[in-house]
């Protein structure tokens, strides 16, 4: 359903992306891969239709990460579950790919590095953030370098750097689950019944 016939926005309220990116642009950093003579012979037609895809996704990415972070700008009265729901993604999906557009406006972005490394960049602080998006344009990083360097960032600083205040108390809630044994999340998860959305009394 629409987000306007859902009722959470005002028919036009979006805003009108004028995107700068290209599928020329984007398609150049898939295509510094390096393969063997002998592969790229052999699949030179695959791998650049594969390619020219993987160029086409990034076009799309962007654009959908500008609506999300443009209508979040605006505050058009919905919460980012509600839109999320609206359109069946998953909500964390949703929040962080508006929050890529925002941590990399139009003019900061280089369009030759993939949509997803500067996701994982994303995390990085402002005073670092977009001399590490050079350095990976300059030498071509793919989505492991990438998370490599956000991930001891993130160890190094021991914070997880992340402008969503939900998203952020949402991992951290993750993380307690993922550590605690079968007995401690059974346990945990009755007193979550019994509250629902509400306060769990640590006393119970």
């Amino acid at each position: 359903m629409p987000l306007a016939a859902a009722g959470f926005i005002k028919a036009g309220s979006l805003p009108v992306v004028d995107a700068p990116y290209r599928h020329e642009n984007t398609r150049g950093m898939f295509a510094r891969t390096q393969l063997s003579p002998e592969l790229a012979a052999k699949y030179a037609g695959w791998i650049e239709t594969f390619r020219d895809h993987l160029a086409e996704r990034d076009v799309a990415n962007w654009a959908m990460a500008d609506l999300v972070a443009g209508a979040r700008s605006q505050a058009f009265g919905s919460t980012i579950s509600e839109m999320a729901e609206a359109l069946n993604i998953n909500r964390l999906k949703f929040s962080n790919i508006g929050r890529v557009a925002t941590a990399f406006p139009p003019d900061k972005r280089n369009y030759v590095v993939p949509f997803d490394v500067h996701g994982f960049l994303a995390s990085l602080p402002d005073e670092t953030r977009f001399e590490t998006l050079a350095l990976a344009a300059a030498e071509g990083w793919g989505e492991r370098k990438a998370k490599e360097v956000a991930v001891a960032y993130r160890q190094e600083k021991a914070v997880f750097v992340d402008d969503d205040k939900e998203t952020t108390l949402a991992v951290h809630v993750m993380r307690a689950w993922n550590r605690a044994t079968p007995e401690a999340r059974e346990y945990f998860n009755e007193l979550r019944e019994m509250a629902g959305l509400g306060i769990i009394d640590e006393d119970a």
